[in-house]
């Protein structure tokens, strides 16, 4: 028997070839700059957590074009993990796995982060790809609001899991 999950529908956005098979049916895209080399895009849940914070949960997807023969993916790894530290994100805990046979990273984060003197816990996911046969280095960030983090995960990863870069 055939399963349909109405959780997810496929983002699409063939500016920049990438497909998302799985994405959260709350995200829908608030801003695209950019074209195949280079550019972010910006979505955000449906729901907002209150005035002052806004959406539940932002997912930002950038990517940038890098030689293969100058790459090193540990450094890059490294490189998303001191910008992250530098706004005070802690990073919890960090892992690896193979996605359509492209080597993905993630890594887990949380902070305080004090926004109209209100302070609000936030927890991330970081999900980094490199695509040899685009060259592409392609980055995935989402945060949440942290109250709400353990209902967003298990769709976040699915999402990660499920992106096609060409």
């Amino acid at each position: 028997m055939l399963s349909v999950e109405y959780n997810y529908y496929i983002y699409d956005k063939p500016e920049c070839k990438l497909t998302i098979n799985k994405m959260p049916i709350w995200f829908r895209e608030i801003k695209f700059e950019g074209d195949y080399n280079e550019g972010i895009i910006v979505l955000h849940s449906q729901n907002d957590y209150d005035e002052i914070w806004g959406a539940d949960a932002k997912m930002e997807i950038f990517w940038e074009k890098k030689d293969r023969a100058s790459l090193f993916y540990a450094k890059e790894i490294q490189k998303s993990i001191d910008i992250y530290n530098t706004i005070g994100l802690v990073i919890i805990s960090k892992e690896n796995t193979y996605v359509m046979s492209h080597n993905f990273t993630f890594w887990y984060g949380r902070r305080s982060k004090m926004i109209r003197k209100r302070y609000y816990n936030e927890k991330s996911i970081h999900g980094i790809l490199y695509c040899e046969n685009t060259e592409r280095l392609i980055n995935i960030h989402t945060t949440i609001v942290d109250k709400l983090y353990e209902n967003f995960k298990p769709f976040i990863l699915k999402c990660y899991n499920n992106i096609l870069c060409h």
